[in-house]
């Protein structure tokens, strides 16, 4: 239904007709639980586009709305209208102005707007323009089969981007470089539309604090050379990752909203005369930032949901992140917040025969995630301590070596306890952390992270990077603090600095690897339930040797009879090591991580391996 609110253009009329919904919780008190009533009194609409030819804004003669009630199919509440003469075709920003019983005049952004405006928070429109129209992924695959890679629009563009493009165009330069890396996925740190200071200048954040929900930021759509595309530039980089077989991930930030500064954050806070009253904005579950969005109002789900299946229909996106899902979840209330927004969102892509599209939880930041991924059927969960134990292990350094612990063997059965067609997203940087590198050393101890990067592509679930982690960039990042969401522009000399080659070409070996061996995507995984009192290796070989600093793991797949085995030795530590483990049958043995070969002895591989190295033995019988 919010889909049908904003500035609405019709290109054939060069008209525009302006909708803002407000809910009625007297009449229909279906809308919202708690909350109370707007008190408005007036709604008008001003913006650039009152002279087309001067772009000035009249806010002395600002331009009534109409209001009428709004049915979709029952009453819903009352909707402000006013459609607007032809206008040239340009880009134009406006606001609504509401006038309440018992308050001072507030000018608002429109919650339902497509575009973010060029400063104080403005909404925007075109008029004209290039069109383009979102092809859908020819074969989406399942999420366990995806290799992601984690991108910040700001900082991947700041140094690549050219005088007469946008943000989003740059990245379309850089695609197939990406598919050479080996990735099949983007997840798109947030695109739509932030607070930001009085300052345009200073418009840089990471998208954690929307204020728009269906619009695209400006900043990011900003081509100095044209105003009249600005929306047609994700519509078109969507469609270049399609045409590559990219899968694109949004990165959605359903639990709060920016309601700052007054007047200018979210505008269903600030539509109410006070704004306590807004059923939109109240601490539902676990409170964390910004101002919490209510679930507990029906109007809010319906905006949320409404969001989403704009992104879903419109941009044939292929997967949604949900951010810092603590925040709408209740674990014993199917009824609202997260289990009833995915619920209605699966219905939803049922019913359009949308096939393997992914919802991805940032929940908890450790296992117990997991059990909610389950029960309110989600594709994934960021698994956290993937990444936060190996930096552990990485950054513990006796006698200045990493050493790995039994707790490690659980990291690598990393598809454990997840329910039938559900799976982990695995990582061991992004972006709200340091860099796994700087926990090595910094980029002369490269080679420590080798091992590390082996586990990842060899264990269950879907995997995922974070851009410059390719090549090993190594800047920190502070835990919390006024230095924590700056900019970090990606310096992509450091791709061909050494060892950025070495760095870049060992994570696309092991893509490669993990592309062409089905078997590492599956959730088979031995020794699994790994006792971590154990610090040996069992009778058979697998398990981890803490001693030596030595993991041995099977994963394997059945497929028309046959059955594919893959046998991964990690070796963490600063010697090579010789490593012996059982095999069910004779050789050879491919190894796929150094090339050649390996014949086993009275049913044991006898192998050596290199130090902060691993290798792969694969067969299929």
């Amino acid at each position: 239904m919010y889909e049908q609110f904003g500035g609405l253009v019709d290109q054939a009329s060069k008209t525009v007709t302006f909708k803002l919904f407000v809910p009625d919780g007297e009449r229909v008190p279906s809308q919202y639980e708690g909350g109370g009533l707007p008190r408005l009194t007036d709604v008008f609409v001003v913006g650039s586009f009152q002279n087309p030819a001067t772009r000035e804004w009249s806010l002395d003669t600002p331009i009534r709305m109409a209001p009428s009630d709004f049915f979709d199919p029952e009453l819903k509440g009352v909707v402000f209208t006013h459609t607007t003469a032809p206008l040239p075709d340009g880009f134009y920003e406006y606001k609504y102005l509401v006038h309440f019983e018992n308050a001072d005049p507030r000018l608002l952004t429109d919650p339902c707007a497509r575009y973010g405006g060029t400063e104080n928070q403005n909404s925007g429109f075109v008029v004209g323009g290039a069109v383009e129209t979102v092809k859908p992924l020819a074969s989406r695959l399942p999420y366990s089969e995806l290799m992601i890679y984690e991108l910040m629009i700001d900082d991947f563009t700041a140094n690549l981007k050219k005088p007469d493009e946008a943000p989003l165009q740059t990245i379309v330069r850089k695609l197939d470089d990406l598919v050479a890396l080996g990735i099949n996925a983007i997840e798109f740190m947030p695109w739509t539309a932030w607070t930001y200071p009085d300052d345009p200048n200073s418009d840089f954040s990471w998208g954690y604090n929307p204020v728009q929900y269906f619009s695209v930021a400006h900043k990011y759509t900003l081509n100095p050379s044209t105003e009249t595309d600005k929306l047609v530039y994700l519509k078109r980089l969507i469609n270049e990752c399609h045409a590559r077989n990219i899968h694109v991930i949004m990165d959605g930030v359903f639990n709060h909203a920016d309601a700052i500064p007054p007047d200018r954050g979210f505008p269903y806070y600030w539509l109410y005369q006070d704004p306590a009253d807004s059923p939109y904005v109240g601490n539902f579950a676990q409170a964390a930032f910004f101002h919490d969005l209510d679930y507990a109002n029906q109007c809010t789900l319906e905006y949320i949901r409404d969001a989403c299946i704009y992104w879903i229909d419109v941009f044939k996106i292929d997967g949604i992140r949900l951010d810092n899902t603590l925040g709408f979840y209740k674990p014993d209330d199917r009824g609202h917040g997260l289990p009833k927004l995915l619920s209605e969102l699966r219905g939803h892509l049922s019913k359009t025969g949308n096939k393997n599209f992914a919802f991805t939880l940032e929940h908890s930041w450790d296992f117990a995630a997991i059990d909610v991924v389950n029960g309110v059927g989600a594709t994934s969960c960021w698994l956290d301590p993937f990444r936060s134990e190996n930096m552990d292990f990485l950054g513990n350094r006796p006698e200045g070596h990493p050493q790995v612990e039994p707790a490690i063997m659980r990291l690598l059965d990393s598809g454990r306890d997840f329910g039938s067609g559900r799976v982990p997203t695995t990582y061991i940087e992004n972006h709200d952390h340091k860099r796994f590198m700087l926990k090595a050393g910094g980029r002369p101890f490269w080679f420590l992270i080798q091992p590390y990067v082996a586990a990842l592509f060899t264990s269950p679930g879907a995997t995922l990077i974070y851009n410059g982690q390719e090549f090993g960039l190594d800047n920190d990042m502070p835990e919390d603090g006024a230095g924590r969401v700056v900019p970090r522009p990606l310096d992509w000399n450091q791709l061909t600095a050494d060892p950025g080659p070495k760095v870049f070409g060992l994570y696309q070996k092991m893509m490669k690897i993990r592309s062409g061996h089905p078997a590492l995507r599956t959730s088979n995984f031995y020794p699994s339930g790994w006792d971590e009192s154990r610090t040996v290796r069992d009778e058979h070989g697998y398990g981890i040797d803490r001693a030596n600093n030595v993991v041995v793991y099977h994963r394997w797949r059945v497929d028309g009879g046959q059955t594919e085995r893959y046998y991964v030795v990690l070796n963490f530590s600063q010697f090579d090591r010789h490593v012996s483990f059982e095999v069910p049958i004779g050789g050879p043995w491919a190894e796929l991580m150094s090339g050649g070969s390996a014949t086993p002895a009275g049913g044991r591989l006898n192998v050596d391996v290199g130090s902060n190295w691993g290798s792969i033995y694969f067969r299929k019988d």
